[in-house]
């Protein structure tokens, strides 16, 4: 099947564009792998910068320089392997096209300050990896007798007749592999951090399907066509890939999940992959590869290990599901289930999964001795605090009501019930660890794209609190923690933008503002505020942030 052509002339273009590609030269480009997309961005971006591209997405969390691009969670694919400047990998320049298209989102760099410099190169590399993925895309196709056709070969007109175009048909359809899977989430990510959240369910739907279609949720399909490679650095780099890019997804399941109040698409009993090589493995050399791969188990990881997304924040995410799935068995209506003891369980992890916390936190001291101990220990630095916070909301979750507004009207049991005591206790120590968060990471740059969501459901218990307080009295560490929740949200806004953080922002404020003016107040106060929280949503059947 051939590539998909483009016709370079057809590339929307500004004079400014034009003249400052052609004087800073369009020839330089230092990653080979990119040799063939340049042309398609003449006039948008140089090589020079298309290169910079690709570094920001390759960049390190914790970076000081903030080179980082928020949407790339890890990196699938090895640097090394794709960077080199002989025999780069072979990757899809769809794929390509939309790791471009994710770094410039935020990169930072003096050609994006121009007003709607960001949003027209944007645009271009959008419009470029949609045209490559076309072909790419299984729903692209059918089959026919004789083998495969293009949907885009069968056209209509407005009166329902088929244009005399003739048809091509190829014997062979579309080869997906884990490039496509990880495509496709890059896409889902990158549309889900921005305005319209519910565009992010296409790309999220089509990449499940094809995490299922291809098997990578079994060491079968991840196996696959291991004999085609010659030499065992490629099969290993090939099954890694594919783990890392399962891992990746299956963390996304719950993150998602969660954010849009959806149940699993991929539980636990269907996944069967090995753990993940730790990073530092993974990115190094390839004598490594070949003589230091460790043993491995099957399933997630349950204990915090080191400052990887793999390595920290699977285990929290592996714990979500299971908190995921006991919500979803305990709302049905029909079959009933012994919730406590599954709780008591759950607990269990994640007495276990925090006691990980600590260990690490003692493996790695703040005065370390070489330059690798320093980085290390440096972004331990970070990853510690983000953990404790998340295993706390964690808590909050598995005991908790989940809906801001349900917990506001709540006049029943669930007030003076032990879940409401573990909700509130939590609630406190989620907010005391805001502090350590902001020690470290004062513009919450770390984990942008992600703390937002378990930062929003670490202060419902937190607000209910405040709405109260005018009933049952002032409390000083209520209203330290109300000022904690409402800086990181702030914080997090002007760091990465979302709209349920600017709506809970000023629901938090203003509540705050009303407990300390109670006589400055609008009778109309309590209906606006509970108008900003009801358009987020998590009982059953709503759709938490996807509007």
């Amino acid at each position: 099947m051939s590539p998909v052509t483009f016709n370079a002339s057809t590339s929307a273009t500004t004079s400014h564009f034009s003249s400052r590609g052609s004087l800073r030269g369009d020839t330089e480009c230092r990653y080979p792998c990119l040799s063939a997309l340049i042309p398609f961005l003449k006039g948008f971006l140089t090589a020079a910068e298309t290169c910079d591209l690709l570094d920001t997405y390759f960049a390190d969390y914790g970076n000081p320089s903030r080179l980082h691009c928020p949407y790339v969670l890890t990196t699938v694919i090895r640097k090394k392997s794709l960077l080199r400047a002989s025999k780069p990998r072979n990757t899809s320049p769809a794929l390509l096209a939309t790791m471009l298209w994710a770094a410039a989102q935020t990169a930072d760099c003096q050609i994006y300050h121009k007003p709607g410099s960001r949003e027209r190169i944007a645009n271009r590399l959008y419009s470029l990896a949609l045209s490559y993925l076309k072909r790419r895309d299984m729903d692209s196709w059918h089959r026919v007798h004789g083998g495969w056709q293009l949907e885009e070969d069968s056209i209509f007109d407005l009166d329902g007749n088929e244009w005399n175009k003739p048809r091509r048909t190829f014997e062979a359809g579309p080869r997906p592999t884990v490039d496509d899977i990880v495509t496709f989430a890059l896409l889902a990510i990158v549309t889900s951090g921005g305005e319209f959240k519910a565009d992010c369910l296409k790309w999220w739907n089509k990449t499940v399907s094809l995490v299922r279609h291809l098997g990578y949720n079994s060491e079968l399909g991840i196996a696959g066509d291991a004999q085609l490679h010659d030499d065992s650095l490629a099969m290993i780099e090939n099954q890694e890939e594919r783990r890392r890019g399962f891992w990746l997804i299956y963390i996304l399941d719950r993150h998602l999940a969660l954010s849009y109040n959806r149940p699993l698409h991929l539980p636990d009993s269907e996944c069967h992959v090995l753990q993940p090589l730790p990073d530092d493995i993974w990115q190094n050399d390839d004598t490594f590869l070949l003589d230091a791969i460790p043993h491995r188990t099957f399933g997630p990881p349950i204990t915090i290990s080191g400052t990887g997304l793999f390595d920290y924040f699977l285990p929290l995410m592996a714990i979500l599901g299971d908190i995921i799935d006991l919500r979803y068995r305990r709302h049905h209506p029909r079959i009933e289930i012994d919730v406590s003891a599954t709780q008591n369980c759950i607990e269990k992890t994640l007495a276990k999964c925090e006691q990980s916390i600590i260990e690490f936190s003692n493996a790695n001291p703040s005065t370390p001795g070489t330059p690798t101990q320093a980085s290390l220990a440096k972004k331990a630095r970070l990853v510690i605090p983000y953990a404790i916070y998340i295993i706390k909301v964690l808590y909050i979750l598995l005991h908790g009501e989940w809906d801001a507004i349900s917990m506001l009207e709540n006049d029943g049991d669930w007030i003076s019930s032990f879940n409401f005591s573990q909700c509130a206790s939590n609630s406190i120590a989620a907010a005391q660890s805001i502090t350590d968060i902001l020690a470290v990471d004062p513009d919450l740059t770390y984990m942008p794209y992600l703390f937002g969501i378990y930062l929003f459901h670490g202060s419902f218990v937190i607000l209910l609190f405040a709405e109260r307080m005018p009933q049952i009295g002032p409390n000083a560490s209520v209203e330290r923690a109300c000022e904690l929740i409402i800086r990181a949200h702030e914080v997090s806004i002007v760091t990465l933008s979302t709209e349920f953080q600017k709506a809970f922002r000023k629901a938090f404020r203003s509540i705050l503002y009303s407990v300390r003016q109670p006589g400055a107040v609008e009778p109309e106060f309590r209906a606006l505020c509970k108008e900003v929280l009801s358009r987020y949503r998590w009982t059953m059947g709503q759709k938490g942030l996807c509007l």
